[in-house]
């Protein structure tokens, strides 16, 4: 099906020749302080490497005094240069780039390597390499940020990954905002009016308790939207989800839940738990999102952007912008191949 995606239009070679022009800068601004360095550099996506070590008498501290002079070699105010030492005469430096374009869901599943588990591709990290969530070691998906911010266009490629590479798994989509995720009621369920979806989140717990007395294992992936919404009709509810997130994966349901914030009392109890995987769209005016992943933080973040807390690790990734018109192609394409099977 990925042909019918739309096509990518990612360049990258004004970022690489901006880095040839910088690695030039550098090399003639360090030598003019007696550094003979050597510089080497990597261009991804978003994000520029540069590896600059040097073989003379010269320390860390004596480059260090060079901030100023670095920033300007590379294009960047010496407030957003981060210099990580490698060695005593070796160094690294993450620069964005200045061109910036959007991941296309074309570009992302064509780097996709399929095995018999059930994982998605969320994007891609710093290095362009694919980032996977994995629902059979993860189980369940935490997501917060605010709104605007892409919690919606997150949700949409994990449905559209499913969509396209796993026809077997059934799809529950429970939006109370009900403008989002209506495209997909042709193949997916998708429910809209509160009471509905509370009534729904109780029916899947009733769901669990009979999937486990028959040994069902179909699996089931429930995408609750703004959860905040649904706890504000009925605050008993969040026993019921805490339910599900505790035990649903032994029965084959995950549960993958968005918030604009964790700083509710309800929210927060929900949402602080060890045994599912956390994603905040980090902003630097909003440290609850460092609040809500910070048992993996080591200091502070010092780029905005969306990080994945898995198994301990944090990752910044970028996500493929889902467009309307792929949406449509692609669920009625399946509306079109379930109507000839059947």
């Amino acid at each position: 099906m990925l042909n019918l995606l739309n096509n990518p239009k990612f360049d990258n070679e004004r970022n690489i020749l901006n880095a040839d022009l910088f690695v030039s800068n550098l090399k003639n601004t360090l030598k003019a302080f007696g550094f003979n360095v050597k510089v080497k550099y990597n261009v991804y996506r978003h994000i520029t490497v540069y590896n600059i070590s040097w073989n003379d008498d010269k320390s860390y501290n004596d480059i260090m005094e060079l901030k100023r002079e670095i920033g300007i070699s590379l294009g960047i105010n010496v407030s957003e240069l981060k210099i990580k030492k490698i060695s005593d005469n070796e160094i690294e430096i993450r620069v964005n780039n200045m061109k910036q374009e959007s991941l296309s869901l074309k570009e992302l599943l064509s780097m996709q390597e399929k095995d018999d588990s059930f994982k998605i591709m969320l994007g891609i990290d710093e290095e362009d390499k694919p980032v996977y969530f994995d629902f059979d070691k993860e189980k369940s998906l935490l997501v917060t940020g605010v709104t605007g911010i892409g919690k919606t266009n997150l949700f949409n490629n994990i449905i559209m990954n499913i969509l396209i590479n796993y026809s077997d798994v059934k799809v529950i989509i429970l939006d109370s905002q009900s403008i989002n995720y209506n495209q997909y009621s042709f193949v997916y369920e998708v429910v809209n009016e509160e009471k509905s979806i509370i009534d729904r989140i109780r029916s899947l717990r009733d769901e669990f308790e009979e999937r486990i007395k028959t040994g069902n294992k179909e699996r089931v992936v429930v995408f609750i939207d703004e959860i905040y919404e649904i706890l504000k009709m009925d605050n008993n509810i969040k026993d019921d989800i805490n339910y599900l997130l505790e035990l649903g994966s032994m029965a084959n349901i995950h549960l993958v839940v968005s918030t604009d914030s964790v700083m509710d009392d309800d929210i927060n109890n929900l949402f602080d738990r060890d045994n599912v995987a956390k994603i905040a769209f980090y902003l630097t005016t909003r440290g609850e999102y460092n609040m809500f992943i910070g048992k993996v933080i080591k200091g502070n973040l010092d780029k905005d952007g969306m990080y994945l807390d898995s198994e301990n690790n944090l990752t910044r990734i970028t996500v493929p912008l889902i467009e309307d018109d792929e949406i449509e192609r692609v669920v009625n394409y399946v509306k079109e191949k379930e109507k000839q099977e059947s």
